[in-house]
């Protein structure tokens, strides 16, 4: 080899090297957290949600790979809710019509995952999550399944039950007593958005800002 050509080797390699640390060192989005507005980076890549099988609105199965390959907007309701559940769904309607009003071409999906299957079945869900959008996605299913996915989102839960006039908590987990049907649910109440590898990557707290929101979901899949 001759010293230009072994020069020319050293110098490409060099480049590569700086290339894959420039790559690596914001692998945090750094540069990213810094231009949004009203989001919070969750992306955590060796924090990945469980396995996990439940049931759209259709009653078609509702799992991981339903997530995969598309951007996703998701939050957790109930449908009982008086305010704060109608509140976020309809600023998911709001995000979404100002984000085709910013001209993306690729819209997320928008799923709203209930905390309450019991009484929140997949006909209940259809009825109630497509008076704010037709085409949101609700989702119900097993209990356990519900309790094991929103685990890595840090989303809580506990119901509020009256007995003997007093307000009884149930946390998150925690079976009802016999005979109860009516209870609330405290909750949080943050949207969250998932990337096209089904994975969380940014979270959006209360109170809830669609004009920002929409702008920032924008950049973050421009910038992904």
């Amino acid at each position: 080899m001759s010293k230009l050509t072994l020069s020319i080797v050293i110098i490409f390699i060099a480049i590569l090297g700086i290339s894959v640390y420039s790559v690596n060192t914001d692998s945090n989005y750094g540069d990213l957290k810094k231009q949004l507005k009203a989001s919070h980076i969750l992306h955590k890549p060796d924090k990945k949600l469980h396995n996990f099988s439940l049931v759209d609105h259709n009653n078609e199965v509702f799992n991981n790979a339903r997530l995969q390959d598309q951007w996703t907007l998701l939050t957790f309701i109930y449908t009982h809710c008086p305010d704060v559940c109608p509140t976020a769904l309809m600023d998911m309607a709001s995000i979404k019509s100002k984000l085709i009003d910013n001209g993306l071409e690729s819209m997320p999906g928008f799923v709203a995952i209930t905390f309450d299957p019991k009484r929140d079945t997949p006909k209940v869900l259809k009825t109630y999550v497509r008076y704010f959008d037709k085409d949101f996605i609700g989702v119900s299913g097993e209990q356990s399944q519900i309790d094991k996915l929103i685990k890595p989102f840090g989303t809580y839960y506990e119901r509020s039950i009256e007995v003997d006039g007093n307000t009884v908590t149930i946390p998150n987990g925690a079976e009802l007593p016999k005979g109860v049907k009516n209870y609330s649910i405290n909750h949080t109440a943050w949207l969250y958005l998932l990337s096209p590898d089904g994975q969380i990557f940014a979270g959006f707290p209360t109170p809830h800002k669609p004009k920002a929101i929409a702008q920032d979901i924008s950049l973050m899949m421009s910038q992904y």
